[in-house]
């Protein structure tokens, strides 16, 4: 594995001039929520303004203006935000290309965060199991996918599932996960969780009324207790369900194109091939919510 400290987060290649610093969450956006010295606590605590990677400097100003500038903007009103992104949830893409949306804008830049926490830790950590799991991210084939996706226009990003919450509780927050990969950010009432490289699968199961019973779920227990990690209840539903279905993503490069062929099937009754197991979701549900120190009555 060659020096990651000398390679572009962006376009991985090497940084033969001169090389910046790439702020993973900017620090405009750490100041304006007043957590720019607040850590992030995972394996090790780092204050979020010292989670940098290194980049071009072309491909870091190109990803400023391209898309950080943007969404900075949109994070400005974040009513207007959560309804832009809800009247765009009808509907999977089927062609994958360069897109000016809303959720398009989120999802690159929530997209960049995640797989750069993962980067900033793999050249900085001291710990071998953990530099393991951050090597399994970052040397992974949809990272590799992401960055072709990033050098053609479409996206710091593959087709990957955007939810939006809203809550009176307005704490920060930030939650990764590895297995299924997925980020939350809480940006004071706003909740944005993210199914990265999901291929839309969890979107093809949580959608319509389905997900507005589980937004009315999540809106009632943060009015019944605005200390209750209401977002957490979201992110662990989202989570347990991804983590039970039966399909796999997949994605194939061609052409200066990845192809998302994660909903593609040849089985006869795929509604009934491709159903959930109600228990093995009820288990997932509870497992994972526990780990979020969330206990159902």
């Amino acid at each position: 594995m060659s020096d990651l400290r000398k390679v572009c987060f962006f376009c991985n290649e090497v940084i033969e001039g001169k090389k910046t610093l790439e702020h993973i969450i900017p620090n405009s956006l750490l100041g304006k929520l007043g957590i720019k010295e607040q850590t992030i606590t995972g394996q090790k605590e780092t204050q979020y303004s010292r989670v940098k990677v290194p980049a071009h400097s072309s491909c870091n100003s190109e990803f400023g203006s391209n898309y950080e500038s943007r969404v900075l903007k949109l994070l400005d009103d974040p009513d207007s935000l959560y309804e832009a992104i809800k009247s765009e949830e009808a509907g999977i893409p089927i062609m994958y290309g360069p897109d000016e949306s809303k959720t398009a804008m989120i999802t690159t830049w929530m997209s960049k965060i995640y797989y750069g926490l993962f980067y900033y830790d793999l050249i900085s950590t001291q710990d071998e199991g953990w530099r393991e799991v951050c090597s399994s991210v970052v040397m992974g084939k949809n990272f590799e996918y992401v960055r072709a996706s990033y050098k053609h226009g479409h996206g710091f990003q593959l087709p990957s599932s955007l939810y939006v919450f809203k809550t009176n509780n307005a704490t920060t927050d930030l939650v990764t996960l590895v297995d299924p990969s997925s980020i939350l950010l809480k940006i004071g009432s706003l909740t944005l969780v993210l199914c990265i490289c999901d291929g839309y699968l969890t979107k093809n199961y949580l959608n319509g009324e389905v997900l507005e019973r589980l937004r009315d779920w999540v809106r009632q227990e943060d009015e019944r207790d605005i200390e209750f990690p209401s977002h957490k209840l979201a992110l662990g539903e989202i989570v347990a369900l991804r983590s039970c279905i039966p399909k796999t993503p997949k994605f194939i490069s061609s052409d200066n194109q990845i192809i998302n062929m994660s909903l593609s099937t040849m089985v006869a009754n795929p509604d009934e091939y491709y159903r959930i197991d109600d228990q093995a979701l009820s288990n997932a549900r509870v497992e994972i919510l526990r780990e979020f120190n969330i206990e159902l009555g």
